[in-house]
């Protein structure tokens, strides 16, 4: 039997049953539902969302889980995703308002409030209001850097990371949208986001992975205070937040059009440092032909939802990008592996921190259906599938 009628009995095994849910991808398998409700099987619990070792699910595995099932709900209406989604925030927020497991100490511990919005705008129950609030509220005395962006976490005092600025921007993207109606609501996401196309953002229009004020950590510039190179799945989560931060952004803000030249000039570099040969991007992305640089899962995944968001929403052209994306998606779908458990697996992911080269970077684990990968595989899948 082939590898790809062995993936599609798997696939057809993972499709939507609830009664009125839709398959996404006309005339195509669904790889995004497959996903998706694999995902939900290993995880049936969302508490158990969280880093090997670790009890923490309030932060950004949970949180980037939450986001994505969110997408799929609107979808494809399988009532599965809203539950799940429904279930997690309920195990996180009390009848009070309360949020036991938050922690205002990292970036990446604001991302699951966002699935609390969600909850909030859905049932108007004032326990999410209170409980996004409460969230929103860790801001006003969270660690800043001379120009006023935030550090990533207590632990990486005056590091600004662009993985971080997606976790913290796009809960508070979505809470001055649904909450915080004062005029200059979103001026601190733009300004977040600015600082760190300030720093990072290099000619070819990638972002390198972050910057130290300090120019104390290890894989700092001394001169700089610039991260060595442009990491993928780090990429990927300022992509990410550009691809949604219109959907919340008033078109009269003044920095918008700015925010849509660095999407524009990201869409650009990625299609330029796109693999030819597998339409995937590498793990330093910007370095397709290096020696021993990968295809890397989770940041193509990301790419191409930036990317076939900006052609759904008209930011960039149809008839220059459509190929970018055809290419890669053939390419992520070709990285699905069938599992011993009768799912599917998703390989050659990486979740890391700053490295301080680019042998470091390459030479990181190839590591199998980690919870960005996973989730980045779906967004990035889902959005072409609706398209087609």
């Amino acid at each position: 039997m082939s590898r790809i009628v062995l993936l599609a009995l798997v696939g057809l095994a993972l499709w939507p049953s609830a009664r009125g849910s839709t398959v996404v991808g006309s005339g195509r398998f669904p790889w995004s539902t497959a996903a998706a409700n694999t995902f939900l099987r290993r995880f049936p619990n969302p508490d158990d969302i969280h880093w090997v070792g670790d009890q923490n699910h309030f932060s950004w595995q949970a949180g980037y889980t939450m986001f994505t099932m969110e997408k799929m709900w609107r979808l494809t209406g399988d009532v599965r995703y809203f539950n799940y989604v429904r279930r997690y925030v309920d195990q996180q927020v009390d009848e009070a308002g309360n949020v036991a497991g938050f922690s205002p100490v990292a970036l990446d511990n604001f991302l699951p409030g966002y699935a609390i919005l969600f909850m909030y705008e859905q049932t108007k129950l004032p326990r999410y209001r209170i409980a996004a609030t409460r969230i929103r509220e860790g801001f006003r005395a969270y660690s800043r850097n001379a120009d006023g962006s935030f550090w990533h976490g207590d632990w990486a005092p005056h590091q600004l990371w662009v993985d971080g600025v997606f976790m913290g921007e796009m809960f508070r993207a979505r809470y001055a949208s649904v909450l915080d109606h004062e005029a200059g609501a979103f001026d601190e996401v733009v300004r977040q986001m600015k600082l760190a196309a300030g720093h990072c953002l290099k000619p070819n229009g990638l972002l390198l992975h972050g910057w130290d004020e300090s120019r104390s950590a290890q894989w700092a510039d001394p001169k700089t205070g610039l991260a060595p190179e442009v990491w993928s799945e780090g990429l990927g989560w300022y992509a990410v937040l550009l691809a949604d931060v219109f959907d919340f952004l008033p078109k009269d803000h003044p920095d918008r059009e700015y925010l849509l030249s660095v999407l524009r000039n990201l869409c650009a570099g990625l299609k330029r440092v796109q693999d030819s040969r597998t339409g995937m991007w590498c793990q330093v992305v910007d370095k397709p032909g290096g020696a021993g640089n990968w295809n890397e899962t989770s940041g193509t995944g990301m790419f191409l939802y930036l990317i076939q968001r900006s052609i759904d929403l008209g930011f960039v052209n149809e008839a220059e990008y459509s190929p970018v994306v055809a290419r890669g998606y053939a390419g992520l779908i070709r990285k699905v592996r069938p599992a011993a458990d009768g799912l599917i697996d998703i390989p050659d992911c990486s979740s890391i921190g700053i490295q301080t080269s680019y042998q470091a970077y390459i030479s990181s684990p190839r590591e199998l259906n980690t919870f960005a990968g996973v989730t980045s595989f779906i967004l990035g899948t889902s959005v072409v599938e609706k398209a087609q």
